[in-house]
């Protein structure tokens, strides 16, 4: 009897000790808020230029379609944009108004964007289009207001990779933002997105030509 019960409790132990000692899988990584996968995702890229793309923000999202993953190493890129009616939006609480939008830009530093970035973002605000800087400065977010536009015009933007700043450059006016590297990166697209706190309220439509 003790010989069997010995034997019993030898093979719980075992057992026990499979079950405890199995890995766990790893959890999944979410991807930055930029390259969020959507049907319309694509496989990486080097370039996306020279094609007029509107981009949608569905009510209820806050990532737009399409939303590709696409690396550029240029110091500097172009782009033109065209914010349409629906970029005219009330959010749900009003102290959410004032949060900035994101328009186009990239990550920078070999690092994930919300460390290292530049981006142009927007806001409808006291009834104006603003334009910002934006960027994430070594995990810091820091902006300033640039200029504000009008609906359906045609906005001429640029941002330039300095040693130590980033230059924004809307409609002629110039911004400097400071940069957290110096030198040439590869660095990933990021486009359109809603927030802020809150979703989209309607669907937001915004054209974008890379130059």
């Amino acid at each position: 009897m003790r010989k069997s019960l010995f034997l019993f409790s030898v093979i719980c132990f075992v057992v026990l000790n499979i079950v405890c000692t199995k890995p766990i899988a790893d959890k999944p990584q979410s991807l930055p808020e930029s390259i969020a996968p959507t049907p319309d995702s694509t496989a990486p890229t080097t370039e996306a230029v020279g094609k007029t793309i509107i981009y949608i923000i569905k009510k209820g999202a806050h990532y737009c379609d399409p939303n590709p993953l696409t690396f550029t190493s240029k110091s500097k890129i172009s782009f033109t944009a065209v914010f349409d009616s629906s970029c005219i939006y009330q959010t749900v609480d009003p102290a959410n108004q004032n949060d900035i939008n994101k328009l186009y830009g990239f990550s920078d530093c070999n690092t994930q964007h919300l460390e290292n970035s530049a981006r142009v973002g927007w806001r409808w605000s006291k009834d104006s289009l603003r334009i910002f800087g934006f960027v994430h400065n070594n995990g810091e977010m820091l902006y300033k207001e640039i200029t504000t536009v009008h609906i359906d015009s045609v906005i001429n933007c640029s941002i330039t990779c300095l040693d130590t700043k980033y230059k924004f450059n809307v409609n002629g006016k110039i911004l400097r933002l400071p940069r957290h590297c110096s030198g040439t990166y590869s660095r990933y697209r990021l486009y359109p997105y809603f927030g802020g706190d809150e979703v989209a309220p309607q669907d937001i439509k915004i054209q974008i030509t890379e130059l």
